[in-house]
């Protein structure tokens, strides 16, 4: 029973703090795993900027593209920031 209660404690702290997003390279998909710098039941993120293809500026991104970049720099890289200009999308663009 102990050891039951010590996995599922373990799977929770799992789910809690790591996440993966998927980066496009040699035309292969590949799972980037990390250490959420804060605890979210999100386990799959989207990095928008994970692939060869050229980066978007912030106005051409859509509302459900900026919240995605929102959540990506908040759990993967700790910056918490609304996107209001250029300058803090770059800063979210880091691998």
């Amino acid at each position: 029973m102990k050891k039951l209660i010590t996995l599922v404690i373990l799977g929770l702290l799992a789910v809690l703090y790591i996440g993966y997003y998927e980066s496009l390279g040699d035309a292969e998909v590949n799972k980037v795993f990390f250490i959420k710098k804060s605890p979210t039941l999100q386990i799959k993120f989207r990095h928008l900027f994970a692939n060869d293809a050229d980066d978007k500026p912030l106005e051409k991104l859509t509302s459900e593209q900026r919240k995605q970049v929102i959540d990506y720099c908040k759990y993967r890289l700790g910056i918490e920031t609304a996107l209001n200009n250029q300058d803090e999308l770059e800063m979210c663009k880091q691998r």
